[in-house]
């Protein structure tokens, strides 16, 4: 289905005083170009590429109960110096079935610390 050059100009136009003149531009060669639904996958290999250039990642960190502020605080230089890395933010996931402890996830690094894994080794062990 064809768009019609108006709506295309209501969409570059809708973005206008959000973004950037550069971030204009492109979202207005995306469009012109039919290239719209390319925009979200380009992004994220943007930031996938800021990521590693920077050494600065999302962290996630899967816990059985919500963290709080302080033990947040006093895991950010654990995981920097265990994963090489610096944390630009967290993402926090309740997963109840951990039990307890926590899973961090961040570039491509997992550190499972959690209840879960513990007996699963422990099972492992015995047979």
């Amino acid at each position: 289905m064809a768009v019609d050059e108006s709506d295309k100009e209501k969409t570059v136009g809708f973005f206008k005083d959000s973004v950037s003149p550069l971030m204009q531009n492109f979202i207005q060669v995306l469009i012109y170009n039919h290239r719209a639904n390319l925009f979200y996958d380009i992004i994220v290999d943007c930031l996938n590429r800021l990521e590693k250039e920077t050494n600065r990642f999302v962290v996630t960190i899967s816990s059985a109960h919500p963290l709080t502020d302080e033990q947040k605080e006093r895991l950010l230089p654990l995981i920097e110096k265990k994963m090489s890395l610096k944390v630009r933010s967290i993402k926090e996931q309740i997963d109840e079935e951990l039990i307890g402890g926590f899973v961090i996830f961040a570039n491509h690094k997992t550190i499972d610390v959690s209840i879960k894994q513990q007996l699963r080794v422990v099972k492992e062990n015995l047979k």
